[in-house]
């Protein structure tokens, strides 16, 4: 698979745009975020979200354009319609999606105005688009270019767990608890692509990843986070209990089982790679 440049998609210059990403989002987030006190105020958040993302994304879009990664950035088969067609995996979008509904339900809505409603929700939803646009959409084309699609699995999960670790660093948290909630991540980075892989389409993982990050600020009273790579929220932040528990523990064993589909997926492509190279040196023969 070329680019525009003449060269594959390459692995390390898809990680170097989710660095460049993370140093815009988190570096000059927390460089602008302090001009105002690093309080957690709307003040902090719009300097730590607004100016930084769209250098971010802006340089992102830029790269994409220079590069000339195509359509599969941005979309893909969605899984219903391959061979086997694994209905069962649209309830993990659809799970997805009613976490952040439900937890709609505890947003503490008269102590929030019209304003900081519609100011978290721009600087939330700028998120979930550079986070997923560097992390299933670029990096997931680089590696789905050169592995199977159970390294695209991992990798994915894990460096979007990764581009996390400053702002724990940075918030001074324990080793022990960073090693968690980075584990928690990964489980959420599955989601999202899945998300991605069921519905074909990047934007549907971008919504339902600003929505749910929308929600967990606005129904939060510790303040809103300064940079834009902010910690995330996970299942053992609830106390698991009601509607929401059940939803995300349902979540989190759909997830479990994702994995052994995803392995078995790319055995299936490595046999019929195998089967086609076969077929190809037979016909040469003939």
């Amino acid at each position: 698979m070329k680019t525009a440049i003449g060269g594959p998609r390459s692995i390390w210059l898809a990680l170097g745009v989710v660095v460049f990403y993370v140093l815009c989002a988190w570096g000059l987030g927390n460089l602008l975020s302090g001009l105002v006190g690093d309080d957690g105020s709307l003040a902090d958040f719009s300097l730590g979200h607004f100016i930084p993302l769209a250098v971010g994304i802006g340089g992102v879009l830029l790269f994409l354009r220079w590069a000339g990664w195509g359509a599969e950035v941005w979309r893909e088969r969605p899984t219903p319609t391959l061979t086997p067609r694994r209905w069962w995996l649209i309830s993990i979008p659809v799970l997805a999606f009613a976490v952040p509904v439900v937890e709609l339900f505890d947003v503490p809505w008269s102590g929030r105005s019209l304003g900081f409603l519609a100011v978290v929700a721009l600087g939330t939803l700028m998120v979930g688009f550079g986070e997923e646009l560097v992390i299933r959409g670029v990096l997931l084309t680089a590696v789905r270019a050169r592995f199977g699609e159970f390294a695209v699995f991992l990798l994915t999960c894990f460096v979007f767990a990764l581009a996390h670790i400053p702002g724990y660093l940075f918030s001074g948290l324990p080793l022990f608890i960073i090693a968690f909630n980075v584990i928690a991540l990964m489980s959420a980075g599955a989601t999202y692509y899945w998300i991605r892989r069921v519905t074909g389409r990047i934007w549907v993982a971008m919504l339902i990843h600003a929505l749910t990050d929308w929600v967990l600020y606005v129904g939060s009273d510790v303040g809103l986070p300064s940079a834009s790579v902010p910690v995330q929220h996970s299942p053992a932040d609830d106390s698991g209990t009601g509607a929401l528990g059940y939803v995300e523990s349902l979540l989190l064993i759909l997830l479990a089982i994702s994995v052994i589909s995803v392995i078995r997926e790319s055995r299936r492509d490595k046999r019929n790679a195998l089967s086609d190279d076969a077929g190809a040196v037979v016909s040469d023969r003939i």
